[in-house]
């Protein structure tokens, strides 16, 4: 099992016992397509619905605004092409140069077809919000800000900066992924947020995008569902799993951060005293995510040897590639050593000492090889 001493959780996480445990009985006695009209069909929307209710209710957001997608990528790629097609007119968007890789992608092909993409600077390791204030524009579609950036943890500053779109009439998108379950979530605080399910111990192949503003044309059509944005049978079993975890992950958020938080002061503790290690700590940050630096150690390589003695960390985001330099880590030190020596070591509530330990006696023996 690789589970043992396994630092990847920012990845991808393990599915919860109750969520398999909802899951299977959905497949078992729930699984009739629900848009149909027989007997078994209303058994089964009554099920799955009921845990819909139970999802909106946890994420105060009204029903008409949840969208269920395959995952981030696709929510992100919705709401991003869907306001492109509803506002031709309008080619300027505003984001950041920390986006994840499904955000980044449509963004170039957008600016192939003559959009015109501006990043926010960072000033001190945080986006530069006067900047941002002073740069939205009478044609400006949207202003896109990851909330929490996925190699280093870094919090952006959501409220604030929609506050800004707000004076400007512009609205605000977020993907939210690694934000929704390891810090509190205001969705007042964005017109769009777009999440994965299996970030927070729930199923693969299911997310969400929250869509406040009814204006963004749909990428899939075809018969009925559950959102005129986004047609298709629904995954019945993949909804109530998606549901029950993020439900989960919201009861029990507080109890969460405070082992994580745990966790993470006492892998710092172990590495500080170790000379070749640097912790490259946003101001602002999650602590599931712990970036830590190992001189004259390449970032992949590191990996490839802590995974030879059974630890299972990552050089960035799994969607990224494996690049040589960090763009999150240079903007937080402005140091291009740490840069490409970084690597992610992302926790849990699940993370046990033991499995720290291993992984620092694994980094004691990369730093002496």
């Amino acid at each position: 099992m690789f589970m043992m001493n396994y630092f990847d959780y920012s990845a991808t996480t393990p599915i919860s016992d109750r969520v398999n445990e909802v899951m299977q009985r959905c497949e078992r006695d729930f699984f009739a397509n629900i848009n149909a009209k027989h007997e078994m069909a209303l058994q089964s929307k009554l099920f799955v619905t009921g845990y819909i209710n139970r999802m909106i209710q946890a994420l105060n957001i009204s029903e008409s605004s949840l969208v269920f997608t395959s995952g981030a990528t696709e929510s992100n790629n919705m709401i991003l092409f869907g306001l492109a097609k509803s506002y031709p007119g309008k080619r300027h968007i505003l984001t950041t140069s920390l986006e994840h890789h499904s955000m980044i992608s449509p963004l170039g092909i957008l600016q192939k077809e003559g959009y015109d993409i501006e990043f926010i600077p960072y000033l001190n390791g945080e986006l530069d919000l006067e900047v941002l204030k002073n740069s939205i524009r009478h044609d400006t579609l949207l202003v896109s800000v990851i909330a929490v950036e996925s190699e280093t943890g870094m919090i952006h500053p959501l409220k604030k900066i929609k506050a800004i779109c707000d004076e400007h009439q512009i609205p605000l998108h977020s993907d939210v992924t690694q934000a929704i379950g390891k810090t509190e979530i205001d969705f007042q605080d964005v017109t769009y947020a777009s999440f994965s399910s299996h970030k927070i111990y729930g199923p693969k192949g299911i997310g969400a995008c929250i869509i406040q503003k009814q204006d963004i044309k749909p990428l899939i059509v075809g018969g009925g569902s559950l959102s005129k944005l986004r047609a298709g049978t629904p995954p019945n079993a993949l909804i109530v799993g998606f549901a029950q975890a993020l439900i989960d992950s919201l009861e029990h958020l507080h109890e969460r951060q405070t082992l994580v938080n745990q966790r993470y002061q006492y892998l710092v503790e172990q590495v500080s005293s170790l000379d070749q290690i640097h912790i490259n700590q946003p101001k602002h940050g999650v602590k599931n995510i712990c970036n830590l630096s190992i001189a004259k150690s390449k970032r992949n390589q590191t990996i490839e040897k802590l995974s030879l003695y059974g630890c299972f960390a990552s050089a960035s985001s799994a969607c990224s590639g494996q690049e040589d330099l960090s763009k999150a880590v240079f903007n937080i030190t402005q140091n291009q050593d740490y840069a490409s020596t970084s690597i992610r070591v992302s926790l849990s509530h699940m993370t046990k000492l033991e499995e720290i330990d291993a992984l620092v006696e694994g980094i004691k023996k990369v730093i002496n090889t």
